[in-house]
């Protein structure tokens, strides 16, 4: 017998070769029906059963980022995508998938799907990935919730130092600027040629929410920006409501909040922090509003200390859900730490999530339309949004010696200022509120409620055009 020969030759008897010859071909036939399970294009004609196309499919939304490019999925490269949790990252992905497949980029066997959150150890992380290039020359490689194995970047930096996977781009999806950020420097060199291989998906803009509505009925022509700042970006929530306007009934502003509380929680509880304090922390941020507060005073009354209250802020913006806006020098050309700052929501839903948990109060129009405006300038001009937003470097707020204040000054890499902009959501504006931003700095944005005007020195423009990027 063939078998007894390779025994043999191997300095093994044939009973031991045997047992071992079935256990590893029973190891590889138990990982190929698992990648089967996982990834349904590898059956025939079953793309489109995966369960998150599928959804697609039955989905009222027909939101379709597109934030990684097919041409890109075929450099040999690790690109990573990042953004807050629930914002759409596995579905925009999985739409991927699907182009690949059916313009013909790749045949299904050379596309895989592996998902790292249902994983616990790096070891079964390695173990998963050394048989899948083992039994396969695969493509592109979706490794999604990668940030879910501790030292995951040591493990990928292995298999390609290794060759494993050297015609191989892996794509990389997490919740966590913090892991992810350390992980692709220390990839460094293994990247590839793909230009910003970085990138994130934060909740729908309002351009995007307004592209899902269609055709927007309603008396008041300000109607659907209030409704974006209720509903927010987020797709779960995008749904929930235009689920409620074909059936012409009132969307409930506290729908579905719950999946928040996994969107919020996740990073704390990966980070071993306590939940009763985040929640404390939340309360506080929902009282200090959209106001610029220094971090002493916005952890005096809490019951733990100011370190504690960073690490927990540290948290949040690592998750893509808050930004921390610092206060700008501009006498030194720099940021000014120890100045007060403003702690916002990178979505408007988001500002409730305190009054749902019973921390905090609802917030209000006003201060959503600041993290509204502050959204779309990071949108905008932030060029690293994929360090997450604890401190970003481009989109800062601005506070003389004499106490007079801008809520954003814009900068570019040079230190250069780009533009102050000031937000007043009310029924109307005064030449005053222009005042300051124009002596300051000689020019100045001011995004109203509705007024719409312009003057020698400056603008205002309603916050529903400025969201749709009608601004100068």
């Amino acid at each position: 017998m063939l078998s007894v020969g390779i025994a043999r030759t191997l300095g093994m008897d044939a009973t031991t070769f045997n047992n071992a010859w079935h256990f590893r071909r029973s190891t590889c036939i138990i990982l190929i029906m698992e990648i089967t399970i996982e990834n349904s294009w590898h059956k025939e004609g079953g793309l489109w059963q995966d369960v998150d196309l599928e959804r697609v499919k039955a989905s009222l939304l027909r939101y379709r980022p597109r934030v990684i490019q097919p041409a890109e999925c075929l450099s040999n490269g690790i690109l990573t995508l990042r953004g807050p949790r629930r914002s759409g990252k596995t579905v925009s992905l999985k739409l991927l998938v699907a182009e690949l497949i059916e313009e013909r980029h790749c045949r299904p066997d050379e596309v895989y799907w592996l998902n790292f959150e249902s994983l616990r150890t790096i070891e079964q992380a390695n173990e998963k990935l050394r048989k899948l290039a083992k039994i396969n020359k695969s493509r592109v490689i979706f490794v999604d919730e990668v940030t879910s194995i501790l030292n995951w970047q040591r493990l990928m930096k292995a298999l390609k130092d290794e060759g494993l996977f050297r015609k191989a781009t892996f794509i990389l999806t997490g919740s966590s600027a913090h892991d992810l950020k350390k992980g692709a420097e220390r990839m460094a060199g293994r990247r590839g040629t793909v230009e910003n291989p970085d990138r994130v998906l934060f909740p729908m803009s309002y351009t995007d929410f307004l592209e899902q509505l269609g055709s927007l009925a309603g008396t008041s022509a300000n109607a659907p920006v209030e409704d974006f700042l209720t509903v927010g970006g987020f797709p779960f929530r995008v749904e929930a409501y235009l689920r409620a306007r074909k059936q012409d009934q009132e969307f409930d502003p506290w729908s579905q909040f719950q999946v928040f509380d996994d969107v919020f929680f996740y990073e704390v509880n990966r980070r071993r922090l306590d939940r009763n304090v985040a929640i404390e922390l939340l309360g506080r941020l929902s009282q200090v509003r959209s106001n610029a507060i220094s971090t002493e005073s916005l952890a005096k009354p809490l019951t733990f200390s100011r370190e504690t209250a960073k690490r927990y802020l540290d948290a949040l913006g690592d998750s893509f859900l808050l930004a921390s806006i610092f206060s700008y020098d501009t006498s030194k050309s720099r940021v000014a730490p120890r100045k007060n700052r403003k702690f916002l929501w990178i979505d408007p839903a988001l500002a409730d999530f305190a009054a749902w948990l019973g921390a905090g109060d609802p917030a209000q129009e006003a201060d959503k339309s600041e993290m509204a405006v502050a959204a779309q300038l990071l949108r905008r001009y932030e060029r690293r949004t994929w360090e997450g937003l604890s401190a970003p470097r481009n989109v800062f707020t601005w506070k003389s010696s004499g106490g007079n204040e801008v809520d954003f000054l814009v900068i570019d890499r040079g230190r250069k200022i780009l533009a102050p902009y000031e937000v007043k959501y009310q029924s109307s504006v005064s030449n005053w509120d222009f005042q300051v931003m124009e002596r300051a700095f000689g020019r100045g944005t001011l995004v109203s409620k509705n007024d719409s005007r312009t003057r020698p020195k400056g603008q205002a423009i309603p916050l529903a055009e400025f969201l749709q990027g009608k601004s100068s």
